[in-house]
């Protein structure tokens, strides 16, 4: 049985827990908009494209008709998930997770 991640470590670097995650559910995109297994969300996705536009929580907000607080959590949620604590990351994650760009 694997033992627990290190402080701070991102679950999806584990294998053994990545490999739980991608038994659990659809986690990816099927259309080739990024290479590997990532632990987000087709939403969580949509958003990191935007961030890696440059737009702000509001902004996001308005292109996908939610609440700013609700883009604030979609971010948070991101940051956490790939173990990020800036926009910065997630934007240069962005381009080398999307074929597209």
């Amino acid at each position: 049985m694997p033992g627990p991640a290190a402080a701070g470590e991102p679950a999806w670097t584990d294998p053994s827990r990545l490999a739980a995650l991608a038994g659990s559910g659809p986690r990816h995109d099927t259309g080739g908009a990024h290479r590997g297994p990532t632990p987000l969300t087709p939403r969580e996705h949509e958003i990191v494209m935007l961030i890696a536009q440059g737009l702000s929580n509001r902004e996001i907000a308005g292109e996908l008709v939610i609440s700013p607080a609700t883009a604030a959590r979609h971010v948070a949620n991101i940051l956490a998930k790939l173990g990020f604590t800036s926009r910065t990351q997630v934007a240069s994650w962005a381009t080398r997770h999307d074929a597209s760009s």
